[in-house]
């Protein structure tokens, strides 16, 4: 099961490639992006298909919408495919690797123009959601210089700050996207971003047939060390959160926020989803796998962030806040990863069982 575990972007694709290849069966594409990897070779996001084209239900396996996150999710899918699951005449498996291609190449959370993918779904020809609470912290989360001892200040001031705030003010203002900062944390841009663009032309063009599409969007960063929290938004009266009750168990279900004041801001990936394919029953689910303390991560996202815009990446304290935010969402251990295979195998079998099962009218 190791081996489905890579160390950097190229080996992940590769590797992915590699199973798809020897399974056989699964339809490889790729979406070349405008600009270079890390190691100076082109980057993509790819994706996987198997089973019929017209099947009407369809189970997809996202990774790297949080380009560091990618290797988690990447190696999830390698293991997806080298189970070889028995596949029901009507349904089929949709797997799209690196939704962020250049951020899972270059090791940071965001894309080539520093946006955060899962903000960035929004009507851009509406007014911007504004973000005030985080114009005022912008100065602390996104400061010019960072000498010695900076950001341990900087992590006593917000955990102050979260102390003195309502805890969903505060989860809004540090957390839940911004649009006035384009250097900032959490920016949610200023236009769709390339891999919006992209992954919507995905949709259209492999989706567009289904009657009922299961979506899992894998991430890392958030939750205890190795565990897999599934995580959907859906009101008490929706069909799909009594469904997936019974397929999972043990799931965090949101109810949809009524007004802006119950949201943290959105642009989220799934959203966008559940509205292109509105003629089809979406059940969009995140999978989020814990890793460091909360305080480990927002850390790791500080320094990259400062590091891109302000230092060195190559310099010998570049390469140190590069490890650490690997260790954000990438821990090293053994451990961990044992937890998340056994935990990803888990939901997508249940996921894909479920999914035979479900009867809608017209499907």
């Amino acid at each position: 099961m190791a081996s489905c575990f890579s160390s950097d972007y190229r080996t992940a694709r590769n590797l992915l490639l590699a199973h798809t290849r020897q399974a056989g069966g699964w339809r490889h594409e790729c979406h070349e992006h405008p600009l270079e990897g890390l190691d100076g070779l082109p980057i993509y996001i790819d994706t996987f298909w198997k089973g019929r084209q017209d099947a009407p239900r369809v189970l997809v396996i996202c990774s790297g919408t949080h380009g560091a996150e990618g290797l988690c999710g990447s190696a999830l899918q390698s293991r997806f495919v080298e189970q070889a699951h028995h596949l029901p005449d009507d349904v089929a498996v949709l797997l799209i690797h690196g939704v962020n291609p250049h951020g899972f190449s270059h090791l940071r959370r965001v894309t080539e123009d520093n946006v955060d993918l899962n903000r960035n779904f929004i009507d851009f020809s509406a007014p911007l959601p504004a973000n005030e609470d985080y114009r005022d912290l912008n100065a602390l989360l996104n400061p010019s210089e960072l000498p010695p001892g900076a950001i341990e200040a900087i992590l006593e001031d917000v955990q102050a700050l979260q102390r003195s705030m309502e805890f969903m003010r505060f989860v809004k203002a540090v957390s839940g996207g911004q649009y006035e900062f384009p250097n900032g944390v959490q920016f949610g841009g200023a236009a769709p971003a390339w891999s919006r663009r992209t992954i919507e032309a995905i949709w259209q063009a492999w989706l567009g047939q289904a009657g009922i599409v299961v979506q899992i969007d894998v991430h890392s960063g958030l939750g205890p060390f190795g565990y897999g929290a599934l995580m959907m938004a859906a009101d008490p009266d929706e069909p799909h959160k009594a469904v997936t009750a019974g397929w999972f168990r043990d799931m965090l279900v949101t109810p949809r926020p009524v007004s802006q004041a119950d949201t943290i801001l959105g642009g989220y990936l799934n959203g966008a989803l559940e509205q292109q394919l509105g003629a089809a029953w979406v059940i969009p689910m995140t999978l989020e796998f814990g890793t460091e303390p909360p305080e480990a991560v927002f850390r790791a996202m500080i320094e990259d962030n400062w590091l891109v815009h302000h230092g060195d990446v190559n310099s010998p304290r570049g390469r140190e806040i590069k490890q650490r935010l690997l260790g954000a969402f990438y821990p090293d251990s053994q451990d961990w990863r044992d937890a998340v295979l056994t935990r990803g195998e888990q939901v997508f079998s249940q996921a894909l069982g479920g999914l035979a099962q479900l009867q809608r009218k017209g499907v």
